[in-house]
Parts: C-alpha cells; structure tokens; sequence
C-alpha cells in the first residue's frame, strides 16, 4: 500500500473515485491569535498493488505539531480495495479518501499530518502555522484565517 497524494484542503468530498476539494493545495495557516481550533479536510489517495486487493488494511491519521506531539486523538481506519470484474492482472485499485478533521492550535512553527500504518509512516504533509498581527491580516491574501 502506498499513498498516491496527500492533500491539505479547506473542504473536501471523495464521490465515486474523484476527489473534489474546495481550497487545496495550501500549506500555511496565519491565526490572528493562539489558540487556535480550526476545522480542515485531508484528501488522500491510496494506491493498493495487487496482490494486496482483498485484504483489510488499517492505517492511522494524526496531526502533529512543531514538538511531534499528536493534536487531537489518532484517526484510525479499515480500508480494503476489491477487484472488479475485467480488471487486468497486476493492475493496482487506488482508493480516495476525504477526511474531515480539527484541531485546537497552541503553538506557531511547522505542523504536519501524518499517516501511518501501524509504526511504519506512509506519508507527511507539512504546514506551517504562524501569529500574525492585526496590521498583517488587514493586508494578508487568501491564505490568512480572519477571526475564529
């Protein structure tokens, strides 16, 4: 099992295969104060050989912050790709998954989130977060949160 991509999104659905997201791609949040509770998705996409087909397999989600301490409790999940009938033989199922998640945020510096199977981590998304001033968030752009 693999992870295809991991993406930091405002709002994200997983229908039918696709991933449709609203807000993707960002990789920094700007807070007038801390703490911080913020809600976000985490769109991923799993790519499961073929020989792993028909098999649960059980991975885990956790955000941590700048210390590598977990926010939150860990998302733990069962996922289990099949074979459709016509499938060629050794072609891998990619799974697409939208999560929606939140966190309280104490601290600025680099967060990430953090999926693993069991100890062995599959795949990291950094972020970084940061306390910006009044001033700054009259003239921040897009990617600046106003207010809670």
């Amino acid at each position: 099992m693999q992870i295809a991509f991991l993406l930091l999104t405002d709002y994200s659905e997983s229908l039918n295969g696709k991933l449709y997201t609203l807000g993707a791609g960002w990789n920094v949040l700007n807070f007038p104060e801390l703490p911080q509770e913020w809600r976000f998705s985490v769109g991923m996409g799993i790519d499961v050989p073929w020989d792993e087909t028909n098999r649960r397999h059980s991975i885990q989600l956790v955000i941590q912050d700048p210390d590598g301490y977990e926010l939150g409790d860990e998302l733990s999940m069962e996922v289990e790709a099949g074979r459709p009938p016509g499938l060629p033989p050794g072609q891998e199922q990619r799974l697409v998954i939208a999560i929606n998640v939140g966190a309280t945020f104490e601290t600025s510096g680099p967060h990430a989130i953090v999926v693993r199977d069991g100890d062995e981590e599959l795949e990291r998304a950094r972020f970084y977060l940061a306390q910006v001033s009044d001033d700054a968030l009259q003239f921040g752009g897009p990617d600046v949160v106003r207010g809670s």
